[in-house]
């Protein structure tokens, strides 16, 4: 058994993942990306939206299913639009 693969497993069984660090934050499995400034960015989930504000915001990196901000991140709110 491989604990590794059992946590990647376990992690991966979601419908979205959102990973907050002190100036950057990950989501995996955004459907689009609806709005975005150096303010707030705004993703489409699966089921909700995602709101991420602060300062100085920027898309350091970005593939059909991932996205990484950086900035100063001041909130991150979960929307059911």
């Amino acid at each position: 058994m491989n604990i590794r693969n059992n946590i990647t497993n376990y992690l991966f069984d979601k419908d979205y993942i959102i990973c907050a660090y002190e100036d950057n934050v990950y989501v995996f499995n955004y459907t689009y990306l609806e709005s975005f400034s150096n303010k707030r960015i705004t993703l489409k989930l699966p089921k909700k939206y995602v709101n991420i504000s602060g300062d100085e915001l920027t898309i350091v990196q970005i593939t059909k299913e991932e996205i990484l901000i950086k900035g100063k991140i001041r909130r991150i709110d979960l929307d059911e639009k």
